[in-house]
C-alpha cells in the first residue's frame, strides 16, 4: 500500500527524533574534536582573560601530524574491490566485467576522495560517511550510471540507532541533511509551498534526504520442478507443477524522499535540523535500484555501554596531553619574556657624559660605547659589562617534553612512525618500531575495508538494475588501463535438441543481471607502485645473477616505465630461445598451426551458415501464410542440417589427413626424449624396430 505524504512525514519526523536522541552526545563530542584538531585548544574564558592581561596564549598543534600518519598510510595502500562468481548462473568472465565496471565507477566519480574523507573523519571524530547516487550518463543520454558521492560533514548523517553492523548494512532508515536557498527550491519545485513565499528567496532552507527500507508482505514458493520464486512474480502455475514448500517473506524496496524542514537557517550555525524544525513537505520521491540503503559508515573507536554507543577517534584521548603541552610551552615563553633585560654594571662615574647612549644600549645597536675610566682605591675599575641572563626554566620545559610523550602514547604514533631517528640502527629494528604505530591504529583502515565489502555488494545490486539493458560500458583493468565491454547482448544461436533436431535459441552474452557474486576487498600499494617495486627487485636479482636478462629480459624491460619499453621488450623476446617462450594457455600451444587454421576456417563457415539461417528466418517471419511459413522453416532447417553435416565431414577429413603426420611427430619426439635420457655407453635394449604403431 502506497503511503500518503502525511504518513511519510509522520514516520520521518518520528525516526529523525530517535536519531537525534541517540546521536546528540556523539555529535557534540565530534564537533568538539574537529574544532580541537583545527587548533581551537584553549577554553574561551582562558583566552579572553589572557588577552585582557596581554599574556601569551600559544597553540602548538601537534595532532594533525599524528592524524595524517594514519590517513596518508591509507592513501598509500588503496583498497580494491574484487568480484568472484558463486552459483551456476554466475560466470568468471562476467565477474571480471563487473570488477572492471566497479573500478571505472570508482575512477570516474573520484571514489578515492570519498574513502580519504571518511577515514579522516573516523580518525579525527569517530565516524565518516559516503554514499552512492545515480545520475544520467550525460545531458544527451537516457542511460543512467552509478556514482560515488562524498560527504564532508559527518554530523549531517543520521543513521538508524538500532543498526549493529559497523558499515550500516542492517540500517532500516537514514537521513542526510543539507541546505539550499529558497530561490533554488522554488525554481526546481514550482508546486512547493516555498515557491509562493516572498521576501525569503535568499534565505537557506533545511533539506533532508530520507532513505528507508519499504517491505511488502509476500510468500516464497518452492515448485515441484525445482524453481523458487515469490508468489507475486508467479503469473500462472505451469501444467503439472505443484507447490512443494512455502514460507512467509517480504519484498524489499529502498525508498528515497527529499523533504523540506520548517524554518530557515542562518550562515555560520549548525546545518542539522532541531526538534523544533519539523519536516513539513515531501518535495520528491523515488525507488532506488539497490538492495540496501546506499549510505556507508566508516567507524573509528566504537564502545557500547549499557546500550549507549559512543564513537571516538584519535583526537579525543589526546586532547588533554595536547592542552598540557600548550600550557607548559606558554608558561615557559611567558616566564622568559617577562624577565627584565640584564643591565650593564659599571663603577660610579664611568657613564658620565655618555648617559644617553648607555640608556639606549638595550634597545639600539651602537658600533661602540664610550666610558670614563675610574679608579677605586687606587685600582683601575674594569669596563662596564652586561650581567649574564638567568637560566631557561628547565623544569617547565621538562614538563612540556613529558606532555609531548603523552601525546605519542595516547595516539599510538611514536617517533619512528613520524620519521624521527631513534636508537634503532638496523632496518629491521626501524621497521619493527614503525609497525608498533601501524598496529595500534590499524583498525581505522581495516574498518574502511569492511565497509567496502558491503559497498561492493550494493554496487553489484545496483549494476543489475541500472545497467540491465544491452549497452557498451566502460571498464578499467588492474593496470589502470581503460577498456570497453558489451553487456546483456542478445545473440541467436543454432543449438541441437535432444531429439537431434536443430533449433534457433536466443542467449544473452555477458548477462550482468543473473548469478550470485561474492565481494573481496584487498588493500595494498597501487599498480604503478607495485610495478616500480617489481622492477627494483628484478634489477637487484639481475645484478647477482646476470643470466636473468638472457631468460627473462623481455619481462625486465616491459616493467620499465619509459617510452618504447614495450617495443624493445618484444624485440628482445624474438631473440630468446624458442623453448623459453611459451603460451599462457598450454593447451593452445600444443595444437599445430595447420590445425589452428582448419579450426578457424571451420568456425568461419559455421558462423556464415548461422548468419544465413538467421537472415532467412527473419524474412520468413514477415510472411503472411503461417502454413507456408512452417514449411519454409522446415526446409531451411533441413538444408542447414545438411550444410552443418557437410562442414563436420569436411573438418573430420581434414583432421584425418593430418593425423598421421602428427602421430609420426609424436613418435619422433618420444624417441628423441628416450635417447636423451639414456646414457651413451648403454645400448638401447627396447629401441623401436623402425615401425610406428
Amino acid at each position: 500500500m502506497k503511503k500518503t505524504q502525511p504518513d511519510i512525514l509522520e514516520q520521518a519526523n518520528k525516526r529523525y527524533d530517535a536519531c537525534l536522541s541517540a546521536d546528540n552526545e556523539n555529535f557534540t563530542n565530534a564537533r568538539a574534536d574537529l574544532k580541537f584538531l583545527n587548533g581551537d585548544h584553549w577554553p574561551e574564558d582562558a583566552k579572553k582573560l589572557r588577552k585582557a592581561e596581554r599574556r601569551p596564549c600559544l597553540t602548538i598543534n601537534k595532532l594533525p601530524a599524528f592524524v595524517r600518519q594514519i590517513t596518508n598510510d591509507q592513501r598509500q595502500n588503496r583498497p580494491s574491490i574484487h568480484v568472484h562468481p558463486v552459483d551456476d548462473d554466475a560466470d568468471r568472465d562476467v565477474a571480471n566485467i563487473l570488477e572492471g565496471m566497479i573500478r571505472h565507477i570508482e575512477y570516474d566519480s573520484d571514489a578515492a576522495s570519498c574513502y580519504d574523507t571518511s577515514v579522516h573523519l573516523a580518525t579525527a571524530s569517530g565516524r565518516g560517511f559516503f554514499r552512492l547516487i545515480t545520475d544520467y550518463e550525460s545531458p544527451e543520454s537516457f542511460d543512467q550510471v552509478i556514482k560515488f558521492d562524498r560527504i564532508r560533514n559527518a554530523c549531517s548523517v543520521h543513521i538508524d540507532p538500532s543498526s549493529k553492523c559497523p558499515a550500516g548494512s542492517d540500517a532500516r532508515y537514514c537521513f542526510v541533511d543539507s541546505t539550499a536557498p529558497v530561490s533554488e527550491i522554488a525554481a526546481e519545485y514550482p508546486s512547493s509551498a516555498y515557491a509562493k513565499a516572498s521576501g525569503d528567496e535568499e534565505k537557506d532552507l533545511l533539506i533532508t534526504e530520507y532513505y528507508c527500507v519499504h517491505e511488502t508482505p509476500d510468500e516464497l514458493l518452492l515448485l515441484s520442478n525445482g524453481e523458487t520464486g515469490l508468489r507475486s512474480d508467479l503469473i500462472e502455475m505451469p501444467e503439472g507443477v505443484t507447490v512443494l514448500k512455502s514460507r512467509k517473506t517480504a519484498r524489499k524496496e529502498i525508498k528515497w524522499y527529499k523533504l523540506a524542514g520548517q524554518g530557515y537557517v542562518d550562515s555560520g550555525v549548525s546545518r542539522t535540523r532541531t526538534r523544533q524544525q519539523k519536516l513539513s513537505e515531501v518535495l520528491e520521491e523515488t525507488t532506488l535500484p539497490f538492495d540496501w540503503i546506499p549510505v556507508f559508515q566508516v567507524t573509528g573507536n566504537e564502545l557500547d555501554i549499557d546500550g549507549e554507543v559512543t564513537y571516538s577517534g584519535m583526537v579525543r584521548d589526546a586532547k588533554d596531553s595536547q592542552l598540557m603541552y600548550d600550557y607548559w610551552m606558554t608558561s615557559a615563553t611567558e616566564e622568559v619574556s617577562m624577565r627584565p633585560k640584564t643591565p650593564y654594571i659599571g663603577a660610579e662615574g664611568q657613564f658620565a657624559g655618555f648617559e644617553e647612549q648607555w640608556r639606549q644600549a638595550n634597545v639600539r645597536t651602537f658600533s661602540y660605547l664610550e666610558y670614563k675610566p675610574k679608579t677605586v682605591n687606587g685600582t683601575l675599575a674594569p669596563a662596564p659589562s652586561r650581567q649574564p641572563m638567568a637560566d631557561v626554566p628547565s623544569g617547565v620545559l621538562q614538563m612540556a617534553m613529558h606532555a609531548s610523550d603523552e601525546i605519542k602514547q595516547t595516539t599510538g604514533v611514536y617517533d619512528a612512525s613520524l620519521g624521527a631517528r631513534g636508537n634503532e640502527t638496523s632496518g629491521k629494528a626501524i621497521q619493527s618500531r614503525k609497525r608498533q604505530g601501524d598496529l595500534s591504529n590499524f583498525h581505522y583502515t581495516d574498518n574502511l575495508n569492511k565497509t567496502l565489502i558491503h559497498c561492493g555488494r550494493v554496487l553489484i545490486s545496483g549494476v543489475r538494475r541500472v545497467y540491465s539493458g544491452p549497452r557498451m560500458v566502460r571498464t578499467m583493468g588492474e593496470d589502470e588501463k581503460p577498456g570497453f565491454e558489451k553487456i546483456n547482448q542478445p545473440q541467436r544461436q543454432v543449438v541441437e535438441q535432444p531429439d537431434g533436431q536443430l533449433a534457433v535459441a536466443e542467449k544473452i552474452i555477458n548477462d550482468v543481471t543473473v548469478g550470485q557474486y561474492d565481494v573481496v576487498v584487498k588493500a595494498g600499494p597501487s599498480y604503478s607502485t607495485l610495478r616500480e617495486e617489481s622492477l627494483d627487485a628484478m634489477i637487484e636479482v639481475g645484478q647477482s645473477w646476470p643470466k636473468l636478462m638472457d631468460v627473462a629480459g623481455d619481462e625486465v624491460i616491459e616493467a620499465m616505465d619509459w617510452p618504447g619499453a614495450e617495443r624493445i621488450a618484444k624485440r628482445i623476446k624474438r631473440t630468446m630461445p624458442a623453448d623459453l617462450i611459451a603460451e599462457d594457455d598450454e593447451g593452445e600451444a600444443q595444437i599445430p598451426q595447420q590445425t589452428k587454421q582448419l579450426m578457424q576456417q571451420a568456425g568461419d563457415k559455421i558462423e556464415e551458415l548461422q548468419q544465413a539461417l538467421q537472415q532467412a528466418l527473419a524474412e520468413l517471419e514477415k510472411s503472411q501464410s503461417n502454413a507456408a511459413l512452417e514449411l519454409e522453416k522446415e526446409r531451411i532447417r533441413a538444408e542447414n542440417r545438411l550444410d552443418v553435416e557437410e562442414v563436420k565431414g569436411w573438418i573430420s577429413s581434414q583432421l584425418q589427413s593430418i593425423r598421421a603426420p602428427m602421430l609420426a611427430l609424436e613418435a619422433q619426439q618420444a624417441i628423441r626424449k628416450d635417447d636423451t635420457a639414456r646414457p651413451v655407453s648403454q645400448p638401447a635394449e627396447n629401441a623401436p624396430n623402425g615401425t610406428l604403431e
